[in-house]
């Protein structure tokens, strides 16, 4: 539990360490921030907060990113097979625009939730390198930290998310898958 909350206050720098003081004083896993997504296509904004009750597992990818092609047909039928979990599933585009990836998903079937964040809070978390997947517990606090790919990975996040308090019950809408 120490070595996730280490890790976490090291990828996620100054936007989590305040948090992670406040929270670890009290005894417990910081929560991480409740960021806000807007979908690749502008009509759609969720936020973190409006999924907690919900396992959620947060990919940053991009087109050009090999390991991340492997990767994301694994996630997408991951999300599928635990939709009865409650799990969702937010994937965040890190291409120089949002086309590509698009084209990318287009081109090779993929059917996953795809949003942007703004670059500020990009620079704040400091995604080091892609893939990168932050798997959420239901209160929004970080479970486990990702970075690369490793076909391990997909099997890791159905154990931790079927070990979860409260598997099998969702809560909220299907946001996000």
């Amino acid at each position: 539990m120490r070595r996730v909350l280490a890790v976490c206050v090291v990828l996620f720098g100054s936007l989590f360490a305040f948090a992670a003081v406040a929270e670890a004083q009290a005894g417990e896993v910081p929560t991480f921030p409740n960021l806000s997504f807007l979908s690749v296509d502008g009509t759609t904004r969720i936020d973190l907060e409006s999924l907690r009750g919900r396992p959620v597992l947060l990919t940053f990818w991009a087109s050009w990113c090999g390991p991340c092609r492997m990767e994301l047909p694994e996630l997408q039928k991951l999300a599928t097979d635990l939709e009865d979990e409650g799990l969702a599933l937010v994937t965040v585009n890190m291409d120089r625009t949002p086309a590509m990836g698009m084209k990318f998903l287009e081109r090779y079937g993929i059917d996953v939730p795809v949003y942007l964040l703004g670059s500020r809070e990009l620079a704040q978390l400091g995604v080091a390198s892609l893939p990168t997947n932050v798997l959420l517990d239901r209160k929004g606090r970080p479970v486990q930290i990702y970075e690369g790919y490793s076909p391990a990975v997909p099997e890791e996040i159905r154990r931790l998310v079927k070990a979860m308090e409260g598997a099998g019950s969702t809560s909220g809408d299907t946001a996000g898958r």
